[in-house]
């Protein structure tokens, strides 16, 4: 008899796409993740960082420079008041960061509430740990909810609230009075709140990015989960970090450590000085996105398609009902074989959905050269009468 467990797992469908379009040389804008280069900046942090005393292990929670660091910023930058020794954990960026939380932190069978579209990989890693999403389906145009939503997906067994701001899909920033009614609502409830901020650098005019542990009261209970690699361009670095109090930190700590003890030093090290860069760095990164997210927006709209107007991230969340009442994994897959542009169908984020959404999301992470091509392709598309 097998004792091999079978856990309700997939592969990534995100992840799954990039691999199909390389195969038939589509322009891949499903993975979040840039094309090009990064930065000489980080590279001569990188070579710094080689050249030094950085290639064994360091603190398995996080070499103390990265975590004085990433101390300083999350004063100067998220307003969270952050002791780089009792409330930090450098992880293996925020994928690793968010499944230490969940299995660390929530006993097995418990049930976590969050909001729907998501990031596909919550809903794996809860798989992963033995717990239950319970998705609250935000309304359109703004993506907003109430508390009377929140509270009527309370049971006995759950733990805690997931939200993602600003959101992969979506691209939603959550507002103050939003941010307020989900802390107001965990204490209410004796909950955790764990709020994955990996794009909050990338936000867009008219915009403003809060985190949800600086408000009065959420610090105590909330997990801040953060990657570098999105902001920095440097995805295949792996690291990120997870900011929480002192008791829940020293949970975190031990779930880290037998995952992957320590995240690569020689890149902590770079990061390290990569915290020091002026403000202008942060300017230039949102203007040269802002441009091909106009590329990009602009082909969508001539193909046919309309999106939501993202206020962060790199997400464009297209609606395509007006070209097709396909499926959208079958209108997505259309979309890349006849048109050669991959995205992600809208179905991947709403888990627990009966319903076609008509959706899909683009990514425009890419460098200029490959959206002026995905461009230029759904142009040619649409030109040929597409979808027929």
């Amino acid at each position: 008899m097998s004792r091999i467990a079978r856990l309700p797992m997939r592969e990534s469908v995100i992840r799954r796409t990039t691999i199909l379009s390389e195969k038939l040389g589509a322009v891949n804008l499903s993975q979040g993740f840039p094309d090009d280069d990064t930065s000489a900046e980080m590279k001569r942090f990188a070579a710094d960082a080689i050249a030094g005393p950085n290639h064994q292990y360091t603190d398995p929670w996080g070499s103390p420079a990265l975590r004085r660091a990433v101390s300083r910023k999350l004063r100067e930058f998220n307003g969270i008041d952050a002791d780089p020794d009792r409330n930090l954990v450098i992880t293996c960026g925020a994928t690793e960061g968010m499944i230490v939380a969940m299995e660390a932190l929530i006993e097995r069978g418990s049930e976590i509430i969050t909001f729907a579209p998501m990031y596909e990989n919550y809903v794996l890693q809860s798989i992963a740990s033995g717990l239950t999403l319970r998705t609250l389906e935000v309304a359109e145009p703004d993506f907003g909810f109430s508390k009377a939503q929140l509270e009527a997906l309370v049971t006995e067994r759950t733990a805690a609230v997931l939200l993602c701001n600003p959101c992969n899909p979506t691209g939603k920033v959550f507002t103050h009075e939003e941010l307020e009614t989900i802390a107001a609502f965990a204490a209410g409830r004796g909950l955790l709140i764990f709020c994955d901020e990996t794009y909050e650098y990338l936000v867009w005019p008219g915009h403003r990015h809060v985190s949800i542990a600086s408000l009065p009261g959420a610090g105590g209970r909330t997990v801040t989960v953060t990657s570098m690699g999105k902001t920095y361009s440097v995805t295949g670095w792996r690291v990120g970090y997870l900011v929480a109090e002192e008791s829940l930190t020293n949970e975190l700590r031990k779930m880290h450590d037998f995952h992957t003890v320590t995240a690569p030093h020689p890149f902590q090290a770079a990061l390290a000085k990569a915290l020091e860069l002026p403000g202008e760095f942060y300017e230039r990164m949102r203007e040269e996105y802002w441009i091909r997210k106009e590329t990009l927006g602009k082909a969508l709209l001539n193909a046919g398609m309309t999106f939501y107007e993202p206020g962060g991230s790199y997400f464009l969340w297209c609606d395509y009902a007006a070209l097709s009442d396909e499926d959208d994994t079958m209108f997505c897959e259309r979309v890349l074989r006849e048109a050669g542009v991959a995205g992600v169908a809208g179905s991947v984020f709403y888990p627990n959905a009966s319903r076609n959404p008509k959706r899909l999301r683009f990514t425009f992470s890419k460098s200029k050269a490959t959206i002026d091509e995905a461009a230029r392709r759904l142009g040619a598309w649409r030109a040929r009468g597409a979808p027929q």
